[in-house]
């Protein structure tokens, strides 16, 4: 036992470790009983216990461990087990590594200081990799030989502190390797050296790439492991299934990340990175990229074998791959830039040869059109017929207009391969310039626009070439024309230092700001901005600027959307700037411009005179309105059109909207790309106005192929033709649309007579939501009140079973009379030859009882044979014969008659077109009879004239009659008697009726 006094008051309250250690047998180690122990080891164990840092104490010369609660983390499993034992047997797996940090303090020598010290110990049941600042130090004992009793140690783990800053890094370095990288490749070798610097958490890596079939994994890079050894072959076949990298394929097929072990059996012995002992297991991770469904690369690597794949582990493998998934998507998007800009290059390049080419081709048929057209129009007007001139002259004046489409293009082409032909030759600019843009005045003035011309006196001469110059300012003049509709159009020449400037000024509707970067580039177009026509070739401007350039000017533009735009051209005085073998002396001759094609394609640009629009007529023809901003084509489609339909005309798709409000027209013919507003605007402005969302749409476009046709067709439009089309087709495809639009009309009609019948029925099915909810409920609701009262009231179970089985009854009949009206319908194939005696003989002898009961006189004349349906006569006379025994008080007498009439004897005139005959059945009765005011009522669903306490009935038998009599094409008509009863006077249609011998 320890005596109580000699116990240090330090043990007796320093939490669990003072406790184990007051508990410990000590007599069983080399220090023997704790009350033994000397006053210096009391006082170090008392200071141990009271620190809050993890301490150990290893005493004597076997260092038996003593520590405080602090120091439990770091021996894990081994607490308590650890305590008083000796440290070669307590951390026997470091023991080799611990004996000469301790053995120097305890021996004399200096005391042992580490940071972040890297042991491998096992204290979860595996080895694992740690890391602690340790400060090993003498603890003094005046009884011990040397004065030293053992050695103190005081440790800190920073084991995450190192591990994580290992990774951050690692993260550091892969970004930093990957960050220029510009294709997939690059990003996967750069990331593996970088990788390769960390063998201590990755011993070897290897990247994988998948082709884009899925059918292989190539090696792109590895870190720490040659290519081929291993589980690094060269190759994966991602479809033979090897079994030694099944995990691979795991990992590719459910793009997950797998963890692989048992490499030893699978590949032998494998590089071990920073360790000596070999890793066993490697992660796979796949790395898809964003917006892939299959993975693009993947990530093999092998893990720290001193290390649990934990959450952290993952986590830190999770952010490489991010990184790595990143580079690669950064990267794949340059490369896709690159071989964007590679093929644009070459697509433009091709452009530039194939508009060389295709132009010289063309001018040959283009010669052959306007040679034979020309000697045409040189023919008297007493030989033409009527019109023909005018035809001749359309296809001259287009030929003529194509021509010069084609020599744009050739002089672009020519400029794009260095092959311009330019002669400079001293010109005076301002003269030059006032002349040709003089031979415009008419075209500008004629528009309503003003068009003011200025220029500087005394400008030296501008080496020019003169057909540049000429082509430079009819382009940008015929640039101004087209987009300026009111206001005017001023043309400048004047010096600005050493430079001759012109400039171009229009008050039209201007280039939005974020246009303006790209105006002068090739094929750009200026969407849905407002002009007199839409039609172009997209190059003008991009063909100034090169032939300004080719005179080593520049130009710019200068516009507010709405407000107008200037385009200033500056040209250089002198000839420094040209080359010299293109410079000739001789001055220009400034009266030899030859606009007239020009100025004759900018005053087809004009509105069309009154007297060229036809307007809708009132002969009874379908109307068409053609919407073209071309008036040639216009003209055409009137010419084509006129002989079978009234036409009228507009330039775009504001002026048809203005058309179509004051008249409606069968059928509107738009081109689909127009100034102010397009075709497509147009058309879904028509859509959406129900006044005339019916009216059908031909889009007519010059752009070919299957884009172009699905896009018109998603617009909305009824039908889409393709530039150029003959004559017939157009005629052909005019008639179809408006054969299916008087179809579309009739269907609506029928569509709104069934809507009709829908909303009718609608109603009836809210009748039968009713009955559903009142009439059925209250059978049922008695019959369950009168079961609740046979439980109180035992003696009246009798009259109470009568009661039940009456609402029973009553609920039974309700249920058949809904299910017999709801299953009427119409059925031709139904109708056959009915006995009506037959008929209502069987009906009778139905009602056999009830007619006894009441005494009922139930007398029915000679009847017909009709084309009928057996079932429903049958249904329709039960009907009325319940309905006259039913609505009875004295004995009732029922008399059924018939005969032959016509239309003309039938209610509401002829009700089937002369000579149609009916048979008329009338069903008279002596009963209560009704209010005339109820004639019409008495058939509606549901309807009473008496309360359910009077007369017993659904309220369905008569709308049952009125529906079968109405499937049959008949008619019916209810009187009430002047002495009482009522009649019921029924006409079907004959079909030659067949009566029998009397």
């Amino acid at each position: 036992m320890i005596k109580e006094n000699t116990i240090p008051p330090a043990l007796a309250v320093a939490g669990e470790m003072g406790g184990r250690i007051l508990a410990h047998d000590w007599s069983r180690t080399p220090l023997g009983p704790i009350e033994q122990w000397s006053p210096s080891l009391h006082t170090t164990v008392s200071l141990l216990l009271s620190n809050r840092f993890p301490m150990l104490l290893w005493w004597g010369r076997d260092y038996i461990s003593i520590y405080n609660d602090a120091y439990i983390p770091v021996l894990g499993a081994k607490h308590p087990w650890g305590l008083g034992k000796p440290v070669r047997e307590c951390w026997s797996e470091i023991w080799h590594v611990l004996k000469p940090l301790i053995d120097s303090p305890f021996q004399g020598g200096p005391s042992t200081w580490m940071d972040d010290i890297c042991l491998i110990i096992n204290r979860n049941d595996f080895l694992e990799e740690t890391h602690f600042t340790i400060a090993y130090s003498p603890a003094p004992d005046t009884t011990a030989p040397g004065g030293i009793g053992g050695v103190l140690a005081t440790v800190v783990e920073t084991t995450t502190q190192v591990i994580n800053e290992r990774a951050l890094e690692t993260l550091r370095k892969i970004s930093s390797h990957v960050m220029s990288c510009q294709t997939e490749r690059e990003v996967l070798v750069e990331a593996a050296k970088a990788i390769s610097d960390n063998n201590t958490d990755f011993p070897f890596a290897a990247i994988y790439s998948i082709d884009d079939s899925r059918q292989e994994a190539l090696l792109a890079a590895t870190a720490g492991i040659q290519a081929g050894e291993g589980p690094a072959p060269e190759r994966i076949d991602l479809t033979a299934g090897d079994s030694r990298f099944s995990f691979f394929l795991a990992a590719v097929e459910t793009k997950e990340a797998v963890l692989a072990g048992d490499l030893a059996e699978r590949f032998g012995r494998l590089p071990s990175g920073h360790w000596e002992q070999p890793p066993h297991q490697v992660m796979v991770i796949p790395i898809t990229l964003p917006g892939h469904q299959t993975p693009s690369a993947v990530l093999v690597v092998a893990l720290n074998p001193f290390r649990q794949p934990d959450g952290s582990y993952s986590s830190f493998i999770r952010l490489v791959t991010d990184q790595l998934a990143q580079a690669l998507a950064n990267a794949t998007v340059i490369e896709s830039e690159r071989k964007r800009a590679e093929a644009i290059a070459a697509l433009d390049k091709a452009k530039t040869l194939f508009f060389s080419n295709i132009s010289h081709e063309f001018r040959t048929p283009i010669t052959l059109m306007l040679g034979p057209l020309g000697e045409l129009l040189q023919k008297n007007d007493t030989e033409w017929s009527s019109g023909a001139r005018q035809q001749v002259e359309m296809a001259y004046r287009n030929a003529k207009r194509l021509l010069k489409l084609v020599n744009t293009l050739l002089d672009f082409s020519r400029i794009e391969s260095g092959r311009a032909e330019a002669r400079y030759t001293p010109t005076d600019i301002a003269a030059y310039t006032r002349n040709l843009a003089s031979n415009f005045r008419a075209a500008i003035e004629k528009a309503g626009l003003h068009f003011d011309i200025h220029t500087e006196e005394a400008i030296g001469p501008v080496y020019l070439d003169t057909a540049m110059w000429e082509k430079i300012v009819f382009n940008l003049l015929s640039n101004a024309f087209k987009f300026t509709l009111t206001g005017g159009i001023t043309v400048s020449v004047s010096v600005s230092g050493d430079q001759a400037l012109l400039s171009v000024t229009d008050t039209g509707v201007g280039i939005p700001e974020e246009e303006l970067a790209n105006i002068f580039n090739r094929f750009h177009r200026v969407q849905n901005s407002g002009g007199r026509t839409f039609e172009g070739t997209g190059i003008g401007l991009s063909l100034i600027r090169e032939l300004v350039q080719l005179h080593g000017g520049t130009i710019a533009v200068e516009s507010v959307k709405g407000g107008g735009s200037t385009f200033t051209v500056r040209i250089p005085f002198g000839k420094a700037h040209l080359p010299t073998a293109k410079i000739a002396a001789v001055e220009s001759n400034i009266d030899s411009s030859t606009l007239s094609d020009d100025i004759e394609e900018i005053e087809a640009l004009l509105p069309a005179t009154p007297g060229a629009k036809e307007e809708p007529g009132s002969d009874g023809h379908e109307i068409i309105l053609i919407v073209d901003d071309n008036a040639d084509m216009r003209q055409h489609i009137q010419r084509v059109l006129g002989d079978r339909y009234r036409t009228f005309t507009a330039a775009n798709g504001l002026e048809a909207l203005a058309l179509i409000r004051t008249s409606r027209p069968s059928l509107v013919l738009s081109d689909l790309m127009m100034p102010v507003m397009d075709g497509t605007q147009l058309l879904r402005e028509l859509k959406q106005h129900p006044h005339t969302a019916q009216i059908p749409v031909i889009l007519l476009t010059a752009r070919a192929g299957e884009e172009s046709l699905i896009a018109g067709f998603e617009t909305g439009a009824d039908d889409y033709l393709v530039k150029p089309f003959s004559g017939k087709e157009l005629l052909s495809r005019v008639k179809a649309q408006l054969r299916l639009a008087e179809f579309a009309e009739k269907l609506e009609k029928e569509v709104e007579a069934r809507t009709q019948d829908l909303v009718r029925i609608n109603s009836e099915l809210e009748s039968f939501n009713y009955v559903t909810s009142h009439d059925l409920q209250e059978p049922l609701r008695k019959i369950q009140m009168f079961i609740d009262r046979i439980d109180i009231d035992k003696g009246s179970t009798e009259l109470f079973l009568a009661k039940i089985n009456e609402s029973a009854r009553r609920m039974r009949q309700l249920i058949e009379s809904m299910l017999a009206y709801s299953r009427l319908k119409q059925d031709e194939e139904d109708m056959v030859d009915v006995d009506l005696n037959k008929v209502l003989a069987d009906v009778g002898q139905d009602f056999e009882l009830t007619i006894e009961e009441k005494k009922a006189q139930f007398r029915v004349a000679k009847m017909p044979t009709i084309k009928a349906n057996y079932f429903q006569m049958n249904q329709l006379f039960s009907n009325l014969l319940s309905n006259s025994l039913k609505f009875s008080d004295d004995p009732p007498v029922i008399n059924v008659m018939s005969r032959i009439v016509t239309g003309e004897q039938v209610p509401g005139g002829d009700a089937g077109g002369p000579g149609r005959s009916y048979v008329q059945i009338s069903f008279c009765d002596n009963g209560i009879g009704f209010e005339r005011q109820y004639s019409t009522k008495i058939f509606d669903l549901f309807q009473r004239l008496h309360a359910k306490h009077q007369y017993s009935g659904t309220g369905i038998g008569l709308s049952i009659v009125k529906k079968i009599v109405g499937q049959h094409h008949g008619y019916i008509l209810a009187e009430p008697g002047e002495q009482g009863g009522a009649t019921f006077h029924i006409w079907l249609p004959s079909g030659n009726p067949v009566f029998p011998h009397l």
